[in-house]
């Protein structure tokens, strides 16, 4: 069976939510602070693959006159939503309640019973959901640019059940207050890595190095092709870029030679480069500086 990558994304939303309820029946027994800090966690993780969900939904979308370049950008606004309001104030409300807590707290223990093996085994769920993203990604069938969230949500997942089920198993209340402020850190590092990519987006930030190189090897390795004065790539949803590119020619050719020397370009970008959604191409005759495209590979080493 073939599993795009929708599929991840949305056993991680199912499992997140019978987490979130199984972990407030763990709390409910045991009032660990560092479950509590779980429960928010899944609630942050949830919206997050929620948010990942439609993102993959909207891709699909087509332009239109009003969109010319579509709406695929709106997943990187509800990122950045999601991430710095919700899982900030979450943040805040965990390590503020902590701190009240702490300084009229004398060290005790707390009930666990046996409740920590419930607790161990929701890093299953992460782990199940880890595990099916990296094997999408390895076979082609999904983009690491939408699932790489996903594993890192997982992965923070994973730390944040782990130490839960410390909390439980030593039964130390002190212990508790501060693997629950360890869970709080881990939710704001997750937002802070979440926000700032969802801002480099929104401000458009360029292709990866390597598909900036394929663009240039492809245009010299393209008959008639003297140099490659400029390349500038931007993103326009996920997984979808925008490049601009001058490509110097032979001065004894024709237009129509030219013209045809564009068409093969854009056609090899295209066949080897899907994620090159638009394509515009400035032909020009040879000028100084030579050889500009060794510059231009120094420059996109710094991206």
């Amino acid at each position: 069976m073939r599993l795009g990558e929708r599929y991840p994304i949305a056993l991680s939303i199912l499992f997140n939510l019978i987490a979130i309820m199984v972990k407030y029946m763990i709390y409910s027994s045991s009032f660990s602070r560092a479950v509590y800090s779980e429960i928010f966690h899944s609630i942050g993780d949830t919206a997050n693959s929620l948010t990942l969900f439609i993102g993959t939904q909207i891709y699909n979308t087509k332009p239109s006159p009003r969109y010319p370049f579509g709406v695929g950008k709106i997943l990187y606004i509800s990122s950045l939503f999601s991430s710095i309001i919700l899982s900030g104030s979450i943040f805040y409300m965990i390590i503020a309640e902590n701190i009240k807590i702490y300084s009229a707290l004398e060290e005790s223990s707390l009930y666990s019973g046996r409740l920590w093996i419930y607790m161990l085994m929701l890093t299953l769920f992460d782990t199940a959901t880890m595990f099916i993203a990296v094997r999408i990604i390895r076979s082609g069938r999904g983009r690491s640019m939408v699932l790489g969230p996903l594993i890192l949500e997982d992965l923070m997942g994973i730390a944040g059940n782990l130490m839960a089920t410390i909390s439980l198993v030593a039964s130390n209340r002190i212990l508790d207050i501060y693997l629950s402020s360890a869970i709080a850190f881990i939710i704001l590092a997750g937002s802070i890595h979440i926000g700032y990519r969802s801002i480099e987006a929104l401000i458009g930030h360029a292709a990866p190095r390597e598909v900036i190189a394929r663009i240039i090897k492809i245009a010299l390795s393209t008959p008639g092709v003297v140099d490659v004065n400029d390349v500038k790539t931007m993103i326009i949803d996920p997984d979808r870029y925008l490049a601009i590119m001058q490509v110097e020619v032979r001065e004894d050719m024709t237009v129509r030679e030219v013209e045809e020397i564009k068409e093969d370009i854009i056609e090899a970008i295209r066949k080897n480069l899907p994620e090159i959604r638009y394509l515009i191409l400035d032909m020009v005759k040879p000028r100084e500086p030579e050889k500009s495209y060794v510059s231009l590979l120094r420059e996109i080493k710094e991206i």
